[in-house]
């Protein structure tokens, strides 16, 4: 009774800590008002690993990379994320994505942007989500340490996802208006805040609808060093039978950067 109830608390912690994705909404407008005139690149890499041997095998697997790419009024954007966990020969989290960004700065307050992204969640029976879309991104605030930024683009879904006991396969094709408020909260020099909200309807149907809210906190031990807490919370109107409307995750990882 104490080692299944050991290892079920081992489970779930695990799950809990596994860290999530960047946002889709990056602050990168300081950076580029910094490198006006020059070539710039960032980036970062997380890689996570947990083995547990109790009375089961405890396995978590977790990568995120991101690099950025500036260039005058132009920023190149690409984000690749990972996470497995097995319980012996059993996925109870296996889901990733990878999104290209590009941003044109048209002046100080308006940025074009367009971005395409493919991922998948088994654990929510996705199979694959492909997206694509372009629209404005407005700075509505601009201070030396805070940010907040309003963005809405046409966004074109096509979704496999997986139905009912035979997995049958469903696809879905949706033209979605994305909007999104995100802000950027900096009150100490080690300390860090960034949080977006989306609004996801479908053009034809505005009760179909994903709401979608992350926020992040990262408190820089070293230069290069931080620690990232993040939060992140979905909400979906049409999912697969089975599968909560609701979802959220809570997870903590280091980040190096250079």
């Amino acid at each position: 009774m104490g080692k299944n109830l050991f290892t079920t608390a081992t489970i779930y912690c695990l799950l809990f800590l596994s860290f999530s994705a960047t946002s889709q909404i990056v602050n990168i407008e300081k950076q580029r008002n910094n490198t006006p005139d020059s070539i710039h690149w960032t980036g970062n890499i997380k890689l996570g690993f947990n083995l547990v041997e109790n009375n089961k095998t405890i396995i978590t697997v977790n990568g995120d990379m991101r690099h950025d790419f500036t260039k005058n009024r132009h920023l190149f954007l690409s984000i690749s994320k990972y996470n497995l966990g097995k319980v012996d020969n059993e996925d109870f989290l296996n889901d990733g994505f990878q999104h290209f960004r590009y941003n044109y700065k048209i002046n100080d307050w308006l940025v074009w942007e367009a971005f395409t992204q493919i991922q998948y969640n088994e654990r929510i029976n996705l199979k694959m989500r492909w997206l694509a879309g372009s629209g404005p991104r407005f700075k509505l605030l601009n201070e030396d340490r805070y940010q907040l930024f309003f963005g809405t683009m046409y966004m074109y879904e096509y979704d496999k996802e997986v139905q009912g006991e035979e997995d049958d396969l469903i696809i879905h094709n949706d033209n979605r208006v994305s909007s999104y408020l995100a802000i950027s909260l900096q009150p100490l020099d080690n300390l860090q805040f960034n949080s977006s909200s989306y609004y996801q309807p479908v053009l034809s149907d505005l009760s179909d609808l994903r709401l979608s809210s992350e926020s992040n906190l990262l408190i820089k031990v070293t230069e290069r060093l931080k620690f990232s807490s993040t939060f992140s919370i979905v909400y979906d109107s049409r999912t697969p039978e089975g599968v909560p409307n609701t979802t959220y995750r809570f997870s903590n990882g280091v980040r190096w950067e250079f």
